[in-house]
């Protein structure tokens, strides 16, 4: 006898989608999650406009991720027209975005995955028992928002970052007192990890190839090499050899693939898994504390990776503004005609951006390939062996498993639907 899940509105995410599947006692017979969000067309109306305008301009297609998006369009630009930046510059620039995939990830964490765990619909349903972790959520949000503001201007869609460099440097009083406020909150983010790695997940493993960016020095978020755990490592002028987008009838987002395979899942459980020896040595103690192991295949646990990002990034955001001594300096602004690509690493994963642009310092094309649209088909893929091996569960057990699984991938409908 079939039975159906069909979860109209899939709540405690990014945007708008549903998902409905169909299977009976042999398993999965149809399977959609569809992301019915309204495209915004941001590819669109690039075209036509300024080179140091894209930055600002897809910065608004979040309001969660806004630093990744302009850093990714923004190192898309330099490349396209041969924009090289300082040292200074691209430390500014990590410290940045550090700051952004922090804050988003304990938003997830807290808000988003948690009530889940406690059978809650909602964080404001949690607020009388859990007053401890919201008060911890908070603290944390405040202060990495600061550190974001300090660098970028304002923490939700900042304003100094350009092609070339910063309009301004950030006063080196106020970075020394973002550090000194990080330093408050490494209690904060190592309960995070405990916290976050006890919860209840589901026992479900599925390997998948996993993707993101690498550089042989760092846990790099903004430059590198695209590698995979099947063996793939190319520089990102290759990204269109290795990578393909398909349009789906059921959704508004498109599903991006690994030529002649299948797909891919990129984001926190991606990274940790192929970059754990670059993580700093107090986020690697605490992760052997918890009992977290690479490989790890179950994509809950990406809560998890996501709560071990966020203490690494909050202690090499100390560390970097300890180092360094800044000094003024002005943004490069030459610039040739040409087109190229960047890729950095956004909250949800990879994140994509190609721009031409003439010697008028006009876009004339514009491509963006969401962390979302990069998971879109791993998703389903997931759900699908998920719903095979708990099928003989309550549906409504089942109904909520698919959910939480969902919601472990942090997906932003918003973003992929650009």
């Amino acid at each position: 006898m079939s039975k159906e899940i069909n979860i109209d509105y899939l709540a405690r995410v990014e945007g708008e989608a549903n998902i409905l599947i169909k299977f009976d006692e042999k398993g999965t017979e149809e399977l959609k999650l569809k992301i019915f969000e309204p495209p915004r067309f941001f590819e669109g109306f690039l075209i036509g406009r300024s080179f140091d305008e894209v930055g600002d301009i897809v910065s608004r297609i979040c309001g969660i991720c806004p630093v990744s998006h302009m850093t990714t369009a923004i190192l898309a630009v330099e490349n396209a027209c041969g924009i090289r930046v300082s040292e200074q510059t691209r430390i500014l620039r990590k410290i940045l975005s550090m700051s952004q995939i922090a804050a988003s990830h304990v938003i997830h964490l807290y808000m988003l995955a948690l009530p889940d765990y406690h059978k809650k619909k909602s964080i404001i349903e949690m607020m009388p028992d859990f007053g401890q972790e919201i008060e911890r959520l908070v603290r944390m949000k405040e202060i990495l928002n600061g550190l974001t503001a300090v660098i970028g201007g304002r923490a939700l869609h900042p304003v100094t970052h350009m092609p070339g460099g910063f309009t301004r440097v950030p006063d080196p009083d106020h970075l020394k007192l973002c550090a000194k406020n990080l330093d408050s909150i490494r209690p904060d983010a190592e309960e995070t990890v405990k916290l976050i790695s006890k919860l209840p997940y589901p026992e479900f493993v599925r390997s998948s190839e996993y993707v993101c960016i690498n550089s042989n020095e760092e846990y790099s978020v903004n430059h590198g090499n695209i590698i995979s755990s099947s063996g793939m490592n190319i520089g990102i002028e290759k990204y269109y050899d290795y990578f393909e987008e398909k349009q789906v009838k059921y959704a508004m987002a498109k599903q991006t693939h690994i030529k002649g395979r299948s797909s891919l899942m990129s984001g926190a459980l991606a990274r940790v898994n192929l970059k754990f020896n670059k993580l700093n040595s107090s986020t690697m103690a605490l992760a052997e504390e918890i009992g977290f192991s690479i490989p790890d295949n179950n994509i809950f646990h990406n809560n998890t990776a996501q709560a071990l990002e966020t203490h690494h990034f909050v202690e090499e955001c100390i560390r970097l503004i300890k180092e360094f001594d800044l000094r003024e300096e002005s943004r490069i602004r030459k610039f040739s005609a040409g087109e190229g690509g960047a890729a950095t690493e956004a909250p949800r994963g990879l994140l994509y951006h190609w721009y031409r642009v003439n010697r008028r310092g006009i876009v004339e094309k514009a491509n963006i390939v969401t962390p979302t649209s990069h998971n879109f088909s791993n998703i389903e893929g997931d759900l699908r062996a998920f719903v095979d091996a708990y099928r003989y569960l309550p549906v409504d057990e089942l109904r909520s498993g698919c959910e939480k699984l969902v919601r472990a991938y942090d997906p932003c409908f918003s973003c992929s639907v650009h």
